[in-house]
């Protein structure tokens, strides 16, 4: 049965059989990110030195969405680290981090998870670490990048308004901001979407 074909009451289930990625591999890739997540909250990216301390992540992506379909998708894991003082701290370090965060993951995969393939492919993002999860059939495959990120609310920060104003009227962040991995996450945390009221 094909989509043209397909009732409507049955669409999700076509959607699911045909479209989306392997519940198995889903469920595998999302438990490795959790593990890569739980390591360098552990070891601060930095393997036999003092960790940096993640202050949170955040996910997104095709993955993080649930709009993942079959062959490939997307995850991003945004991490926030303390080490990051501003906007330009973070650019001025982002090579030795993204160096840091590397090496915990090889050292973290040392002991793989089953019935999945890691591999870093030509980083053609900047500031992020980009890496490929792969089922071992070579059926799906997720890419994932790894986003250290400067905290610009802070713990406790309520006055997103301020912090906006302050972003904008500081020339030496935008350099920053206009990168999109940063640009999304710093917006989307600023100004979350608000579902609007009916006429």
């Amino acid at each position: 049965m094909d989509l043209y074909s397909t009732p409507a009451a049955a669409l999700d289930r076509f959607v699911a059989r045909r479209l989306q990625p392997r519940k198995e591999f889903v469920e595998k890739a999302r438990r490795a990110l959790g593990a890569v997540a739980a390591a360098l909250r552990e070891r601060g990216g930095r393997p036999g030195a003092a960790a940096q301390r993640v202050l949170k992540t955040a996910k997104g992506g095709s993955s993080g969405r649930g709009t993942a379909l079959k062959g490939g998708c997307d995850s991003e894991l945004v991490i926030f680290l303390d080490c990051f003082k501003s906007y330009v701290d973070q650019r001025a370090r982002r090579a030795e981090i993204l160096s840091e965060m590397r090496a915990s993951l090889e050292s973290w995969w040392q002991n793989p998870v089953p019935g999945l393939r890691l591999t870093f492919p030509e980083q053609s993002v900047p500031g992020a670490l980009q890496f490929r999860l792969t089922s071992v059939d070579l059926e799906d495959w997720m890419d994932v990048s790894l986003v250290p990120a400067f905290d610009v609310l802070g713990e406790g920060f309520l006055d997103h308004s301020r912090v906006g104003g302050n972003i904008i009227g500081n020339n030496t962040g935008l350099p920053i901001l206009a990168q999109p991995p940063t640009c999304c996450v710093t917006w989307a945390s600023l100004y979350p979407s608000q579902p609007q009221s009916g006429d």
